[in-house]
């Protein structure tokens, strides 16, 4: 049985899928293979910050001659402003060589050949209400490293920076293979019975990791069933579900043995969770979760999410927090304990047997509890649930 820390190393190790360039409309939650650097000045003219008047240096008499043209949006340019000259602008219109500063509407008296600025305008200071070219960035300044996830407003930003796709790792796509001959997916359960909570969680989950469940099967506790599963699979990695002890129910590891396939992790030491595995097979890998609902997500989070982040290209993230109570260890290996992180640290969610789900619904971590236990105001190492609402965001919402 390995330790948590050197199971989530040999599951960091994947290697990731070769970079491509993606669109950046298709580039959403993939991560950048490259550091993304400014093609251009952002922005690239200085321009208006106000509806108005670019105004060189003011004439003798105080004011200015207002030339025939005018600005009527961002794309009309105009020509140089001698000393004495302004023009009309608009919001986002380039301003005019030899501007000093942009008159406000508002701040000003003209007529359709002169102008004058209203007494006690601050709008004659040098520079005043323009966007000046290159305050955002320079040309060449870096705006993303790689290995960040790529969100909306990142290719946004990587958009007004010159990009027209980038650098990015692929999602990996994962299987699903769903077990359990007890299993219903529908109604109430009868005796010997349970509802299906994989098939309902994991794929949205997976989602939010960055995967692409790319295709799901149920399967009956069979062991030519899973073999062929396994067999037949194209995608980066299958996540099974149940059948991972070694009991003569469960098929995950057999089918493995008969496959010839590399164990890469045979067990965790962890509370609850650890039957589970992570095999290589054929250049895929196999993640198996334990069958009871809170100890498959919980595997999921020790074992999965490094997996997933690796063959993404990036690190798993990790969060050490401070805890608001004391925090009960389980008898042996390090607890996986279902909790939320609120204001004032983090607090265990109760109902957190390996059977359960009511306290993992109500939790945004899995905070990593040695069997000594975290009195309160010590550190203690957390892992996100995967695709929890943190439960700051989730007590606003609820008022």
């Amino acid at each position: 049985m390995l330790s948590l820390a050197e199971a989530r190393r040999r599951a960091a190790a994947a290697e990731p899928a070769p970079a491509r360039r993606v669109p950046l409309g298709e580039a959403g939650g993939l991560i950048t293979a490259e550091g993304v650097r400014a093609r251009l000045d952002i922005p690239h003219v200085s321009t208006s910050a106000m509806d108005g008047w670019a105004v060189s240096d003011a004439g003798s008499h105080g004011g200015w001659e207002v030339i025939p043209e005018r600005a009527e949006g961002p794309a009309d340019i105009l020509p140089a402003l001698r000393p004495g000259q302004a023009a009309g602008v608009v919001t986002g219109s380039p301003v005019p060589e030899g501007t000093v500063s942009v008159l406000r509407q508002e701040h000003s008296e003209h007529s359709q050949r002169s102008l004058r600025a209203l007494p006690e305008t601050p709008d004659l200071e040098p520079g005043r209400n323009i966007r000046p070219r290159g305050v955002e960035a320079s040309q060449g300044d870096s705006l993303l490293p790689a290995g960040v996830r790529i969100t909306p407003a990142r290719a946004a930003a990587a958009a007004v920076a010159g990009y027209d796709e980038l650098l990015a790792r692929p999602a990996p796509t994962v299987r699903l293979v769903l077990t359990g001959t007890e299993v219903v997916t529908s109604g109430i359960p009868g005796p010997g019975q349970v509802r299906d909570v994989f098939g309902v969680a994991l794929p949205s989950m997976l989602t939010g990791l960055g995967a692409v469940p790319a295709a799901s099967a149920r399967l009956q506790d069979d062991l030519g069933q899973m073999l062929e599963q396994l067999r037949t699979a194209s995608e980066d990695v299958v996540i099974t579900t149940g059948g991972t002890a070694h009991s003569r129910a469960d098929v995950l590891r057999p089918a493995l043995e008969k496959l010839g396939a590399e164990i890469v992790v045979d067990s965790v030491d962890i509370r609850p969770g650890h039957p589970a595995l992570l095999a290589r097979h054929a250049q895929r890998w196999v993640l198996g979760l334990p069958g009871n609902p809170l100890a498959g997500f919980a595997a999921l989070s020790a074992l999965g999410v490094p997996l997933l982040s690796a063959l993404a290209g990036r690190t798993a993230p990790s969060l050490r927090l401070t805890a608001a109570e004391q925090l009960t260890g389980a008898r042996r290996g390090l607890r996986l304990l279902p909790a939320s992180a609120a204001q004032d640290g983090v607090r265990a969610s109760g109902h957190d047997k390996s059977h359960m789900m009511r306290g993992l619904a109500e939790a945004d971590v899995f905070a990593v509890v040695p069997p000594a236990g975290i009195s309160a105001g010590e550190p203690v190492e957390c892992f996100e649930v995967p695709g929890a609402l943190p439960s700051l965001r989730r007590t606003h919402e609820e008022q």
